[in-house]
């Protein structure tokens, strides 16, 4: 064997490496522990022990027995972690193996008892998700997840409800982008830096139910907040001008939105249907109105609280919520809030 290895001018861990599909061992089956087919099998592979019997398995490397022991190949041991082959057996769900001494100034960001290692995310994010697969963490804390998959080469969508968003994971997401993350798994995976993010805030609930039970607009939306969110809603580019009260928005160069919290009467509908004019459209989102919105072929009348009740989902305790209009990206990487405007 030696000799060979020196003809070869290999080592041995070179050897196994390069020649893993020759290199096997025996082990005895747990007998108790296999399923009918293959005990059925180790029992007639010790009838004839001049005989390889083979079980071929779909979603598991297949058996192979003589006289009742099982042959194992060590091609079967090789495992690819961070660029290198080395020899690993798949890991049950408990896994004591990845160290948390020394993680402390991991993205440069102090998390202390609750920050998670990048190469725990790492390994999670490897078995579960391929290359530009959305990796989503509800419960962001310091940013540790998005990190790792940015370096991985995910998507990713982090949310948090306390200030960690500002003190913790922007910075931390800043510096992994402008590739001034050194820790971590950034060696492992080769990361340079690259790509974006946006950042949204978000704002209260739109509707709220009055002391009848009726649901109203939220008293804490002014006018601008009220349009902007309502354009959101239905899809309008909000743009309000300034010299046309009625054009809070636009779809397109002749479709546009008008949000009011005004009771409109027929006097006031016919007005806007005149202004508007034949060849262009409005889509009016009032509090209340009083006419048959037929009678205007170029308005569209919505009550405000139907039309964004009919756009909402209830009751659900899973990630299933339909989203609708979703803004498209920034034209550059930078922190956005919900309304379009600069995050602070």
């Amino acid at each position: 064997m030696n000799a060979a290895l020196r003809a070869l001018n290999l080592s041995l861990d070179e050897c196994v490496q390069r020649f893993p599909e020759r290199i096997i061992r025996f082990a005895q089956p747990n007998y108790d522990a296999v399923g009918k087919e293959t005990k059925e099998l180790i029992l007639e592979s010790r009838k004839h022990s001049d005989r390889i019997f083979i079980q071929k398995r779909e979603d598991h490397a297949d058996i192979y027995l003589l006289r009742g022991d099982r042959i194992l190949f060590y091609k079967d041991k090789l495992r690819q972690i961070d660029g290198r082959i080395v020899t690993g057996e798949l890991l049950t769900n408990v896994w004591l193996d990845i160290p948390y001494q020394g993680i402390a100034n991991e993205g440069d960001v102090v998390f202390p008892k609750s920050k998670k290692p990048e190469k725990l995310l790492q390994r999670v994010i490897d078995i579960s998700t391929n290359p530009g697969d959305l990796v989503l963490d509800s419960f962001a804390g310091s940013g540790t997840t998005g990190a790792v998959a940015q370096k991985m080469g995910r998507r990713w969508i982090m949310v948090e409800l306390g200030e960690h968003c500002h003190t913790h994971i922007i910075p931390r997401m800043k510096k992994v982008i402008d590739g001034e993350d050194k820790g971590g798994i950034t060696e492992a995976v080769g990361w340079k830096g690259g790509g974006g993010f946006r950042y949204y805030r978000l704002a209260p609930s739109l509707l709220e139910k009055d002391k009848w039970g009726n649901w109203i607009i939220n008293k804490e939306y002014n006018a601008a907040m009220l349009a902007a969110a309502l354009c959101k809603l239905e899809g309008f580019i909000y743009a309000p001008s300034d010299a046309v009260y009625w054009q809070h928005g636009h779809s397109t160069e002749r479709d546009f939105v008008y949000v009011t919290t005004q009771n409109l009467g027929h006097e006031q509908l016919q007005a806007l249907s005149d202004e508007v004019g034949s060849d262009r459209s409005l889509l009016v989102l009032c509090s209340a109105f009083r006419g048959k919105p037929d009678q205007y072929p170029n308005l569209t009348v919505k009550k405000i609280p139907n039309a964004v009740l009919k756009k909402c989902e209830w009751g659900h305790d899973d990630y299933s919520l339909q989203v609708e209009n979703l803004p498209k990206p920034p034209p550059k990487t930078g922190q956005m809030d919900l309304f379009g405007e600069d995050g602070e």
